[in-house]
């Protein structure tokens, strides 16, 4: 081995290759299929690092199984009313990668349903494509929750149903918090709603991956007396003044 040879090696262990960071688009194309219905994995190579998978500008509007990482593999499934026919973002991954990292992931187990009510299987072309990801600067897209009963979701009980858009970096997560106080707490729609008499303002929170939210009010169908949304409170309240106000009158009667 000359001293050329014996120089690069050096250079390689001190200096090994980092792949930089980078982000890719997951596309679709069903060419003339028109589908309503796409589910599959991903297969990464063990040294691709993946930080964040992003769902915004999806051509998927409700995700089944939103697409998530477990050990190498991305899974992913979802749906869009009314189908769609030609080539589409499905989601985003970001990370540390490269292209060599790039050509060898390989999808499988990909099935896409033909928009006919028949839940056929076709056939589509899935591929990554590199881009630069731009900030995220907007808040999810103003929606209208509805509430809805059936008798075969919940026992028929009052259920909410919520869903919204974010072209930038995807829908997070949704919180939801009924009445005027309290916290928000995680939810997955349809919700079952825990005051059954509608009496309280239910707030649902969309939250996208970059932080950024959005808030949509539902007002309570059915209105409580004035006091009743302080609870207690007001009954202690009440109960102080009683007291004190007999706490005065005792005290001029025994003058």
């Amino acid at each position: 081995m000359n001293t050329f040879i014996k120089t690069l090696v050096v250079i390689s262990l001190l200096f090994p290759v980092v792949a930089s960071a980078a982000t890719t688009v997951v596309e679709i194309d069903t060419g003339k299929e028109e589908i309503n219905a796409l589910e599959g994995t991903l297969v990464l190579p063990e040294n691709m690092v993946v930080r964040k998978i992003q769902t915004g500008n999806s051509v998927i509007s409700l995700w089944i199984e939103k697409p998530h990482q477990r050990e190498h593999i991305i899974m992913f499934a979802g749906i869009t009313p009314g189908g769609f026919t030609g080539a589409y973002p499905i989601f985003t991954i970001s990370g540390e990668f490269d292209t060599r990292d790039l050509e060898r992931i390989q999808f499988e187990s990909v099935n896409a349903l033909k928009n006919d009510g028949s839940g056929t299987s076709v056939g589509v072309s899935m591929s990554l494509s590199p881009i630069e990801m731009k900030a995220d600067t907007e808040p999810p897209e103003d929606f209208t929750p509805v509430i809805a009963s059936d008798p075969s979701v919940f026992d028929g009980e009052y259920f909410l149903v919520f869903a919204t858009q974010d072209t930038g970096s995807g829908i997070a997560r949704y919180e939801v918090r009924e009445g005027t106080w309290g916290w928000f707490r995680e939810a997955e729609s349809p919700y079952l709603l825990k005051h059954q008499q509608l009496d309280r303002d239910v707030y649902v929170k969309a939250i996208d991956s970059d932080g950024h939210e959005r808030v949509a009010v539902l007002e309570a169908r059915v209105h409580r007396a004035w006091w009743v949304p302080f609870g207690l409170f007001a009954i202690l309240i009440v109960f102080i003044l009683v007291v004190v106000a007999y706490k005065k009158a005792w005290l001029r009667f025994i003058r």
